[in-house]
């Protein structure tokens, strides 16, 4: 069984505001399950997209202890962003490393432009749809649950994250904190 966990929201600031803000997530005192983030490639394709695969070490803080001794207490995240600059689209797609025997979780999300009261895209929309498939016999459903519900929670931190980090950016407040070491490595990982 697949289990579907949906959110949209709507920033009140324009995507070049909230698609800086997405570059400048982490770190995060508010997303602490986020240790760190390792860029493995980037580059600028002919059309003139930001492409980046990055790796996330998450921590599982708020992890059942029977769900904790199945999946462990850290796990890895892959993502691939696509940021057009052009049409004001960033797409990211994520998948679970870790624990792919136990249970995949892949997610898609979306940054839009969008048309704010005033009629002009002063707005960006976000859509973000993860589905969960859970493989362990007997506690597949309940795995599947909790990683949902899990995926809502983690959802609802990140969305006021980034309204505080738009906030900051929109009202000239913003300073980046120290870069993290990145290492560079080249490797690709589909996810379609």
């Amino acid at each position: 069984m697949v289990l579907n966990q949906k959110t949209e929201h709507t920033y009140p600031y324009s995507w070049d505001v909230v698609s800086r803000a997405f570059w400048n997530k982490y770190p995060n005192a508010k997303l602490s399950h986020v240790e760190r983030v390792d860029v493995l490639n980037r580059y600028i394709d002919s059309e003139g997209r930001l492409h980046s695969a990055r790796l996330a070490k998450c921590t599982q803080n708020n992890m059942p202890s029977w769900a904790e001794s199945i999946l462990g207490k850290y796990s890895y995240v892959y993502e691939e962003t696509i940021c057009d600059p052009v049409n004001k689209t960033l797409q990211l797609k994520s998948t679970n490393l870790s624990y792919r025997s136990v249970a995949t979780v892949n997610e898609v999300c979306l940054y839009t432009q969008a048309k704010g009261p005033d009629g002009l895209f002063s707005h960006t929309h976000y859509t973000q749809d993860a589905q969960v498939s859970a493989f362990v016999p007997f506690v597949s459903q309940k795995l599947e649950k909790l990683s949902v519900s899990r995926g809502a929670e983690t959802a609802a931190k990140g969305l006021n994250a980034m309204e505080a980090i738009c906030k900051e950016i929109f009202q000239g407040n913003f300073a980046l904190c120290e870069p993290a070491k990145a290492t560079t490595l080249h490797a690709k990982i589909n996810l379609d």
